[in-house]
């Protein structure tokens, strides 16, 4: 078995087999996820352990590391550590979220100005570390070419892990939907580093795959421990550090179009509550309209995760 493979086993065995001890001990603890009184009615999951994303991002980081050294000894490690530390930079500061919300006992956790700086301060790291890996700030746009940012680069890298990640925690409001879809996602740019043999990116995607399959058994309808900001947070920086690592950042426009109709959808919610006092969509984000219309988290899950299995095949048969 290859060592892509035996990176997916290692994450998908320590997620299944540590999951239900997770589980076990924040009930024993009292430390249940809070649910949001704005949202649609979800009191039935009331109970339900969050931080359920701390073991997999654990999990998937451990055998991405193991991965890189075994396939290529000091040098595979070294080139693990950035897309690793952006996932656990964001992860970090997603566990400090869940951790406040749990304490507080509120469906708010970190504040907007420390959480953003937080995010500042990870995406400042994660330049520097590129910095010394001699990775060029440079930026391609379909149509215009590539371009030398310089220091100018940081606002685009604190746009770019900021955004995503704040679209995937948007798009985390259901049993299993942002698992499926960043299982898709992470899939699609498995294939596009495989063909473009970028084997760190490869191994570290092969380990969140299998870290995220083995939490999908525990966090499909109706599901026994949510990954919270934890893991939502992680994903999207994840997301959107290999997009810039593979040389390709705006293709993720196009793979993770459902997380930005999620973040569009609640846009245009604000904007038009705050200038008209109108909600243009029954509920935001998105999926949660569906919700209103009598839809099942099982049936959202599956039309959203179709739509991105779609974008996923046709931007992979694109790009090659």
């Amino acid at each position: 078995m290859s060592e892509n493979l035996w990176a997916l086993a290692r994450a998908f065995v320590v997620t299944v087999l540590f999951m239900p001890i997770l589980i076990k001990f924040l009930k024993q603890s009292k430390e249940q996820a809070v649910i949001r009184k704005l949202g649609p009615d979800h009191q039935a999951k009331s109970g339900t352990p969050s931080m359920g994303g701390a073991l997999f991002v654990v999990a998937a980081s451990l055998s991405a590391l193991i991965g890189g050294g075994i396939t290529d000894g000091w040098t595979g490690l070294t080139a693990m550590i950035l897309p690793i530390v952006a996932f656990l930079a964001y992860a970090l500061i997603g566990g400090i979220d869940d951790a406040l919300k749990l304490i507080n006992h509120a469906d708010d956790g970190f504040a907007f100005k420390p959480k953003i700086l937080a995010q500042t301060a990870s995406a400042i790291v994660i330049m520097v570390l590129m910095w010394f890996m001699h990775i060029p700030f440079t930026l391609y746009i379909p149509l215009f070419g590539t371009f030398y940012l310089g220091i100018f680069y940081f606002i685009f890298l604190w746009f770019w892990l900021v955004g995503w990640s704040n679209a995937t925690n948007l798009t985390d409001g259901l049993d299993g939907l942002l698992t499926g879809i960043s299982i898709i996602v992470y899939g699609a740019y498995t294939v596009i580093a495989m063909n473009n043999h970028n084997q760190t990116i490869v191994i570290f995607n092969f380990a969140i795959l299998g870290a995220l399959i083995g939490f999908l058994v525990f966090n499909k309808p109706k599901a026994k421990i949510f990954m919270g900001d934890t893991g939502s947070l992680a994903l999207g920086a994840g997301l959107a550090i290999e997009s810039i690592l593979l040389g390709i950042p705006f293709s993720l426009i196009w793979f993770g179009f459902v997380f930005v109709i999620e973040t569009v959808s609640v846009i245009i919610q604000t904007i038009g509550f705050h200038f008209w006092h109108k909600r243009i969509f029954p509920m935001a984000p998105i999926h949660h309209s569906f919700e209103k219309f009598g839809w099942s988290e099982w049936q959202i899950d599956t039309l959203f995760w179709i739509v991105s299995a779609i974008l996923a095949v046709a931007g992979i048969f694109y790009m090659n």
